[in-house]
């Protein structure tokens, strides 16, 4: 299948990373870590808004009541998307040498984000926090570069990447309690590509973005069948998510590396995969 990549949104990010598509408002949130931003985009218009943060930002996703949740390195922020108001909601990670990653939402609400290390990475330390507004645990522990998550249609499945493992991993997810048991690896990244951020479309399928592997590939996690790959014109892809009034959209971000440092990545781009 071939796929028509569109640009959408370049401001020289060095690592753009976690799309979330905002449904009531018709607008697509990412975060640029190294710069501390998090962006507001509106795909029609090219309206931008941006909200600085408390240095790095792992993630920002949309809660049910259309407020941004943010993960940054002093913790988890509440931010009201019109007025820019900030409210420290907790602090998940008490390591110094570890920030968060990327997060999402599970279906009931709960933010769920992870860890890596901040300079160097460390075997082991990782972790998949959540916290429900109230309460929070660790659903996840021993990873060493938490990074991407989605959940099945039905919400009883989680999918989850620990980078160096170079797979996507299935858990079975209780909706009720929160609580993620690994059942086993469905995907299997080969080739020069890291497994980064992902996510899970209408159909049950995962599509997985590669980290040094410049492309998204579309999988099938019952078989473990690679379907498609979208490449794109950076090395460096970071995530992806669905967007649009019918989810058409494939948004998906990246970032810079030496070789193409001058180039429009780091950029935030779309394909329409229906």
């Amino acid at each position: 299948m071939r796929y028509n990549l569109e640009l959408v949104f370049y401001i020289g990010s060095t690592l753009l990373e976690g799309p979330c598509w905002d449904f009531r408002e018709k607008v697509i949130y990412c975060v640029s870590i190294e710069q501390g931003q998090i962006y507001r985009i509106n795909p029609e218009t090219h309206e931008v808004n941006s909200f600085k943060t408390d240095g790095s930002v792992g993630c920002a996703v949309v809660d049910l009541n259309g407020m941004i949740l943010s993960a940054e390195k002093s913790g988890i922020y509440r931010i009201n998307p019109k007025t820019g108001k900030r409210v420290f909601l907790i602090q998940l990670e008490n390591d110094s040498a570890m920030r968060y990653n990327d997060g999402k939402l599970d279906p009931r609400g709960r933010f769920l984000v992870g860890t890596k290390g901040i300079a160097v990475d460390h075997k082991g330390r990782g972790k998949l926090f959540s916290f429900d507004g109230n309460c929070a645990c660790t659903i996840v522990e021993g990873t060493t570069i938490s990074n991407g998550m989605g959940f099945s249609m039905n919400g009883d499945t989680l999918y989850f990447i620990d980078t160096p493992t170079k797979k996507v991993g299935r858990y079975k997810y209780d909706l009720d309690t929160g609580g993620a048991v690994f059942d086993r690896y469905v995907v299997d990244v080969e080739g020069n590509g890291w497994p980064d951020g992902m996510c899970v479309d209408l159909d049950d399928m995962i599509w997985v973005a590669e980290w040094e592997g410049g492309q998204v590939c579309k999988w099938n996690p019952k078989t473990g069948r690679k379907i498609s790959k979208i490449e794109l014109p950076c090395a460096n892809v970071t995530s992806c998510c669905l967007g649009g009034d019918g989810l058409e959209w494939l948004y998906i971000t990246t970032a810079k590396c030496k070789a193409d440092r001058k180039s429009e990545c780091g950029g935030l781009y779309r394909v329409k995969i229906r």
